[in-house]
């Protein structure tokens, strides 16, 4: 496993200080335009340097991604790029050649972890267009999985694994889904559900062919459309999870919507285009949905101070998801 490039940083610099000092490490000039994107893990900048190409500057929140791990989710990326050029952005090295670039700090602030991508051109696909891209991405993400089962992984390759105990079991990564739920009736409603989703997930089960390396968050915010291609960006929560969670990120925030069955279905074919999966894998497409809104209500309680989580309050998200899991605990509660 190859070191990052380490540079010492005096002082305590806001993240926009430590940005700029990040792009001087590329060889970027020392007048480039930041723009940051919305705030929901980690500090991501569009960096533009007069009249080249944009890119796109990370910066991993500290204390959260490993360098281990965050040179395995670059790994996976190369590979894929290396098969499908157009899939993935690039990963753009320092100067002196390091796809990863280690900031230290002053403690108790720590290192801060950068690497910058190339810029994808395109854009999140329209809400009134989904029926048109989902059974792209439904082949998109049958390629993903195909690749991941038959890549030979680094034998340093770390990534999380989100399964029931570290979703919604005792050992969250984003902490326990009731952080961020303060209405009692909602709380026990959310309970009920957890405990169905739970059950059926362990009868469900996670061997081969059901579980493996997976994008993770494949919301419409990461994927970007430009004529007939589609991008699949920020990897940053890949890992090992079951192959149909990935479908209900792309659903994420849009589970309510009156076609939802048929967006489904669309993403099924389109997947079934590339690679098979079960009756009884498709059965359990509900338990998916039903376990990634739980998710990402953990979401909301331990990164309260992003804008994402802000709206999630706003929009009543945990009310949302209290009326979402009627139909599905009526079946299976």
């Amino acid at each position: 496993m190859v070191e990052p490039e380490r540079v010492a940083v005096a002082g305590e610099p806001g993240m926009d200080e430590l940005a700029r000092v990040a792009c001087g490490r590329y060889g970027l000039p020392d007048e480039v335009d930041l723009q940051l994107y919305p705030l929901t893990e980690n500090w991501t900048y569009r960096v533009q340097a007069g009249p080249a190409d944009p890119v796109v500057l990370r910066i991993y929140r500290p204390g959260g991604r490993s360098h281990a791990e965050i040179l395995s989710e670059l790994a996976w990326m190369g590979a894929i790029r290396a098969d499908a050029e157009s899939l993935v952005p690039a990963v753009i090295s320092t100067a002196r050649g390091s796809q990863v670039l280690e900031l230290t700090r002053e403690a108790p602030a720590g290192p801060c972890y950068c690497v910058l991508f190339s810029c994808v051109p395109g854009r999140e696909p329209a809400e009134d267009e989904l029926a048109a891209w989902f059974p792209r991405l439904g082949a998109i993400t049958a390629r993903l999985h195909r690749h991941a089962r038959s890549w030979a992984r680094p034998s340093w390759f770390r990534r999380p694994r989100w399964d029931l105990r570290t979703t919604i079991g005792d050992r969250p990564h984003w902490g326990p889904w009731q952080s961020s739920v303060t209405d009692a009736s909602e709380r026990a409603q959310l309970a009920r559900l957890a405990d169905v989703v739970t059950g059926r997930l362990r009868e469900f089960g996670d061997r081969d062919g059901r579980f493996g390396l997976v994008h993770a968050d494949l919301r419409l915010a990461n994927l970007l459309v430009d004529g007939d291609r589609i991008t699949v960006i920020d990897f940053e929560d890949c890992g090992l999870s079951w192959y149909l969670y990935d479908l209900a990120c792309a659903l994420t925030f849009n589970e309510a919507r009156a076609d939802v069955r048929e967006l489904i279905a669309l993403w099924v074919d389109g997947y079934r285009a590339v690679e098979p999966l079960a009756a009884e894998d498709e059965a359990e497409i509900d338990t998916f949905l039903m376990l990634r809104r739980l998710m990402l209500t953990a979401y909301a309680g331990l990164r309260h101070d992003t804008e994402l989580a802000a709206q999630m309050r706003a929009d009543g998200y945990n009310a949302q998801t209290c009326a979402i899991a009627e139909p599905y605990l009526s079946r299976f509660g």
